[in-house]
């Protein structure tokens, strides 16, 4: 580690004297977006991506978080746990979640090292400082942190602009939620130096009872510029508080009372996150440039608090505190079980490493190189908050557990795309990753360590190839073959917070994933976007089985031979002067070739073995359609838009259960926004109206499933569908002002 931090110094310290003279014109904005070009997709690459860019961001951006900005691209479905897309917001690409998507922030993995989810709750607002999105489907390019298996997700924050600016935005909805942001641009000050700064805080009670949350966010920016380098600090996090609402309704509570939240006790969670980097970009020569980046992230659980009810029935041994003395009372009455218990499980993480990435175009020859490296600790541990019944020698908020995970990666890539002639270009793509994971247990006073974990460790080697034809300046073709592989997660293995068991690497395979991508693209006066289809064959996929743990996390495991194939369309035209239409659709099929599953069949009182074939994966829609209408009058002044979409039947769990699924839905919103410019003096003030679910259907975006693994000999099961309920129609209203 030492070594490659001597490095990235070494290249920090280059003397500009060394580069060559590059156009000014627009040499900042470039340097600054040099930290992503080597990770991003462009359209000369043959890969399937969708972009958001800053002015799409503010038309559709309203507060909810960055799921519900990335719906607006093929193959994605998204839910939150209030129903609000405010709060702890999930998105799902290609059925995919969000542990096999790879996330970064100007290259920094979002995606926690151990069990690879991101939790944009955490940072709510960002999208308030995003300057671009870009969504790559299927393997992509190779990227920063875990493998892209699925897909990946690439967020560069603005830019630090030359000229000063500051902007002001207000909103208030529905079900008790508001935003409040504030930007400031500096612009060059003393010929060199630039800020951009951003506090915001976004709240909600939330569409269900009892889940309401707030976040405080920040982002901060500080950037020193030469003519052709820029020395760049990024600050950004937030703080935030929820109550817990990530279980399900089961359907006639859906259908009576769908606001319902299982969780009426108090159990919420805190938790804090703070992003710090500094990046170097510059230009080595007119035709070569490298950036370098370091990072460091301090993550934080002060609570999660969840209450295990007495009903349930679990004694002191429920935690794993064999050695706890049971509780006598007054009457000399001995209680063997510890009542109602409300426990918080905590976290402390410290995550931090290092990339460079070169980029060089010889003639027809273009080359980027990178090398990603970083290091993980968290430390996972348990409190008994209080309990009905505890014995006089344990003092409160005792630690039940506490466990210590160590992940580490290096990785390298070295990507080339050579121009055969002016319109037919190949590429190539090569990464190699290695990654390692270490448990370390602690014995506590009144339970000892259950069980250990065998040290961990994966080298993987990811390649792509592809090719891109254009026939003329407005279609063109693409091709991509790759494969991509990725390791399990830390709760792949453990299945809960601590080690159960003794348990082994061997256990639970990496997933592999080869991956065919083929794209048309269009650019006309009418039509422009594009078309894709793909095919990915995958090995020992890791599966959700349609149930979720105490901590809201998927049970999963490995599966045989699966597939995700289909086709998507990402297009846009013009139906008259001013008004256009766009289309954001999938349609998909997605397949286990062969599963067998085992069920305690109730009427034998024995194990069951039922093997499917050719059985749909779950909570993997079959078809994701949107497509809107546009309209934008009066030089700008005023802009609507009308979205309608519809997400077809999800089944729950892998075994094509029609009782064990959630119906498809049809959703339509609706917005519209004044510019009063023209109005209104020294300043540029926007209105915005958003109305969501303007039809009010009552749907359920995703699931669960709950009750026992069983059947009887007619095929009933023993399980049933968990809903999780989206709100009915609700409003937005935003006053943004410009100066």
């Amino acid at each position: 580690m030492k070594k490659h931090f001597l490095f990235l110094l070494a290249m920090v310290s280059l003397h500009h004297h060394l580069w060559a003279q590059i156009d000014e014109s627009n040499a900042k904005t470039k340097l600054q977006e040099l930290v992503v070009s080597s990770i991003k997709a462009t359209d000369k690459k043959p890969i399937t991506f969708s972009a958001i860019d800053r002015k799409r961001i503010e038309k559709i951006y309203y507060g909810a978080d960055i799921p519900s900005l990335l719906q607006h691209t093929p193959s994605i479905n998204m839910y939150s746990d209030n129903g609000t897309g405010i709060g702890y917001s999930y998105f799902r690409l290609r059925g995919m979640d969000q542990t096999r998507i790879n996330t970064t922030v100007n290259g920094i993995p979002l995606n926690d090292p151990e069990n690879q989810g991101v939790f944009f709750n955490n940072f709510a607002d960002l999208a308030s400082s995003a300057e671009q999105i870009q969504v790559q489907r299927g393997i992509g390019t190779s990227t920063n942190g875990t493998s892209a298996f699925g897909g990946s997700v690439n967020i560069l924050t603005r830019n630090l602009t030359q000229q000063p600016e500051a902007s002001l935005s207000m909103g208030l909805g529905s079900f008790g939620s508001s935003r409040l942001t504030a930007e400031v641009q500096t612009g060059m000050l003393n010929h060199h130096w630039m800020f951009y700064g951003r506090l915001g805080q976004v709240k909600t009670n939330g569409y269900r009872q009892n889940s309401g949350s707030t976040v405080q966010s920040y982002q901060f920016s500080l950037g020193y510029v030469n003519r052709k380098s820029i020395l760049k600090f990024n600050f950004f996090g937030g703080n935030a508080q929820s109550k817990l609402a990530y279980s399900g309704i089961d359907k006639a509570t859906f259908d009576s009372a769908p606001k319902t939240n299982p969780f009426v006790n108090g159990e919420s969670d805190a938790f804090k996150q703070y992003f710090n980097q500094v990046q170097y970009s510059f230009q080595l020569a007119s035709n070569q440039s490298m950036n370098a980046s370091a990072y460091l992230v301090k993550s934080q659980a002060p609570q999660f608090q969840f209450l295990f009810p007495s009903s349930w029935g679990y004694g002191f041994d429920f935690f794993n505190m064999n050695s706890t003395p049971f509780y006598v009372n007054s009457n000399n009455d001995t209680i063997f079980g510890p009542g109602n218990v409300m426990s918080s499980y905590r976290l402390n993480q410290t995550y931090y490493g290092a990339f460079a990435n070169y980029h060089g175009t010889f003639g027809r020859f273009n080359v980027d190189a990178g090398v990603h490296l970083n290091k993980f600790v968290s430390e996972h541990f348990m409190e008994a908050m209080w309990a009905n019944y505890i014995p006089p020698t344990i003092e409160p908020a005792n630690r039940v557990y506490f466990n210590t995970g160590y992940k580490s990666e290096q990785s390298a890539f070295a990507k080339f795309n050579y121009d055969i002639k002016s319109n037919f270009s190949v590429f190539a793509d090569l990464q190699i990753r290695h990654s390692s994971f270490k448990y370390k247990g602690q014995d506590m006073m009144y339970r000892k360590e259950f069980g250990t974990v065998e040290n961990m460790q994966w080298l993987f080697v990811n390649p792509r190839v592809g090719a891109r034809f254009a026939f003329n300046s407005r279609h063109s073709v693409y091709a991509m073959l790759g494969s991509s592989m990725r390791e399990p997660t830390r709760f792949d293995y453990l299945q809960d917070d601590f080690a159960p068991r003794d348990i082994k690497q061997n256990e639970i395979k990496p997933e592999q994933v080869t991956n065919l991508e083929l794209g048309y693209s269009i650019l006309t006066r009418y039509l422009t976007g594009k078309v894709n289809v793909f095919a990915m064959e995958f090995q020992n996929q890791i599966v959700g089985t349609g149930v979720i743990n105490n901590f809201g996390y998927a049970v999963t495991g490995n599966i045989g031979k699966s597939y995700r194939r289909g086709i998507e369309f990402d297009l846009q035209g013009r139906i008259v002067k001013n008004v256009n239409w766009v289309l954001s659709s999938s349609i998909s099929k997605n397949r286990i070739h062969k599963l067998s599953q085992t069920f305690l069949n109730t009427d034998l009182n024995d194990n069951q073995i039922i093997e499917y074939k050719n059985t749909p994966l779950a909570l993997s829609p079959e078809q994701i359609h949107q497509i809107g209408l546009q309209g934008n009058w009066f030089k700008n002044l005023l802009f609507a838009e009308l979205n309608g979409r519809y997400v077809s039947m999800q089944y729950l769990d892998n075994t094509a259960t029609k009782s064990l699924s959630i119906p498809s839905f049809k959703l339509l919103d609706a917005s519209v926004s004044l510019n009063l410019s023209r109005w209104v003096n020294n300043a540029n003030p926007t209105i915005s109206i958003r109305a969501n679910n303007l039809l009010n259907q009552k749907y359920a975006p995703s699931g669960s499933i709950t009750g026992f693994n069983s059947i009887d000999n007619s095929g009933a099961r023993g399980q049933s569908s968990l809903y999780f309920p989206a709100a009915g129609r609700n409003y937005f209203i935003t006053l943004s002002i410009k100066f």
